[in-house]
């Protein structure tokens, strides 16, 4: 069966709406699904779907250039607009200038994070992962949503961090 037709398949079975199922298409380029992944990424953490397993199994290797990670260790990341760890990744990450980026982290997954020069960054982290952010100057922002167990450390001004009491969003 095509790697389309099996996403339609899961996500309807977990409340896929019919317009969202019908973006998934036989054919569709990983590029193109992961873009998808990233723009309904609420849906998709809220319902794990894809599944952990599920993305190991068809995307590991291939989904990477795209920003999303699964199980890699993620260096030298620099300035990128949305990123998505999943699994068990360790990651490395740096803002400048007047980026505005995303940042989702799930599953086991490590990071650490430092914005500088008026960067705006925006992570929600979830399940059991770790994340230090830092700040350089008096410009940047990191906002930070924690969701389960998920951890933070920070280091400089501008951090704000907001514990959400639940799982999921």
């Amino acid at each position: 069966m095509e790697l389309a037709d099996k996403l339609k398949q899961d996500g309807e079975v977990k409340g896929l709406c019919r317009l969202w199922r019908g973006r998934l298409k036989p054919g569709m380029s990983i590029e193109s699904m992961v873009k998808l992944f990233i723009r309904g990424i609420d849906f998709c953490i809220s319902e794990d779907f894809p599944t952990l397993e599920f993305i190991r199994v068809n995307f590991k290797g291939k989904c990477e250039q795209y920003g999303a990670f699964v199980d890699d260790e993620v260096n030298g990341r620099k300035n990128a607009p949305d990123t998505v760890l999943n699994g068990n990744c360790k990651a490395m990450m740096e803002y400048d200038g007047f980026t505005v980026s995303r940042i989702f982290i799930r599953h086991n997954s490590q990071a650490a994070v430092i914005a500088s020069d008026n960067a705006m960054v925006t992570i929600d982290a979830f399940d059991n992962s770790n994340l230090a952010v830092a700040t350089a100057g008096n410009s940047s922002q990191i906002f930070v949503n924690l969701y389960g167990n998920a951890q933070v450390e920070c280091i400089g001004e501008n951090i704000q961090v907001k514990k959400m009491n639940k799982e999921t969003y």
